[in-house]
C-alpha cells in the first residue's frame, strides 16, 4: 500500500481518496489514481491518495462490518484515524452484471443502504459505508463506482476527483458536482438524508 501526501502551504480541508478497497478492483482503479497523482496537489489543505488499499484480496463487501475486521479494512480505519479527513472518497469498480443491484431502489431493502445514482457512462455515486458513517470519522463521505471495463468512465472519475481536490470548502465540492449533474446529485442527497435519519446520524 503506497500513500501519496500533498501538503499545501495554505490551510484548508484534509481530503483522503482511497482506491482498490477489496478483491481485484485495484487493477482498474490504481492506474487512474496514479494518473491523478501526477497532476499535483491542492491549492490549500492536504490531499492524501492511496491508489490501491490492497492488490489482491478475498472480496468482502465494505457494507459489512466484517470488512473492517480484514487486513484491508483495518488499514482503512488506520488511515482515517491518522489523517482525520474532512472529506473521504472511496473509488470502486464494478462488473456489468452488478449494475442493476447497485442502482436498484430495492437496494435499501436487500442491502440496507440506498441505491447508487448514475451520473453518466455508468459512473455511480453514493454515500460512504454505514459503519464508517456511524463512527463519524469525516464530514463528507463519497463512494464512486465505475465500470471495470469502460474507458470513458475514467475521464468522468478524474473530473470528479479534480473537483474534490480543487474546491476549498465542502459546500463548494457539492455545488460544483451539482452544476454538472443537478438532477442526479439532488436525488442522491435526498436518499442520503432519509438514510441518515434511519441511522440516527445528526
Amino acid at each position: 500500500m503506497k500513500i501519496h501526501v500533498f501538503k499545501s502551504k495554505r490551510k484548508g480541508l484534509t481530503k483522503l481518496i482511497v482506491g482498490g478497497l477489496h478483491g481485484r478492483e485495484g487493477r482498474v482503479v490504481k492506474p487512474i489514481l496514479k494518473r491523478f497523482i501526477l497532476e499535483g496537489g491542492p491549492r490549500s489543505g492536504m490531499l492524501i491518495i492511496v491508489p490501491s488499499l490492497c492488490s489482491k484480496a478475498r472480496y468482502v463487501s465494505t457494507l459489512s462490518k466484517r470488512y473492517f475486521e480484514t487486513n484491508e479494512g483495518r488499514r482503512l480505519l488506520s488511515l482515517l484515524s491518522h489523517y482525520k479527513p474532512d472529506v473521504y472518497v472511496e473509488v470502486h469498480c464494478y462488473a456489468k452484471k452488478a449494475y442493476k443491484s447497485l442502482t436498484s431502489p430495492m437496494r435499501i431493502v436487500r442491502k440496507g443502504v440506498p441505491q447508487l445514482i448514475e451520473l453518466e457512462q455508468g459512473v455511480l455515486i453514493g454515500s460512504s459505508p454505514p459503519f464508517l458513517l456511524s463512527i463519524g470519522l469525516f464530514k463528507l463521505g463519497i463512494t464512486v463506482e465505475i465500470p471495470c471495463r469502460n474507458g470513458e468512465s475514467r475521464e468522468i472519475l478524474l473530473r470528479l476527483l479534480r473537483i474534490v481536490r480543487d474546491q476549498e470548502a465542502i459546500s463548494e465540492i457539492i455545488s460544483e458536482i451539482m452544476k454538472l449533474y443537478p438532477k442526479q446529485i439532488s436525488k442522491a442527497i435526498k436518499l442520503f438524508e432519509v438514510y441518515k435519519q434511519s441511522l440516527n446520524i445528526p
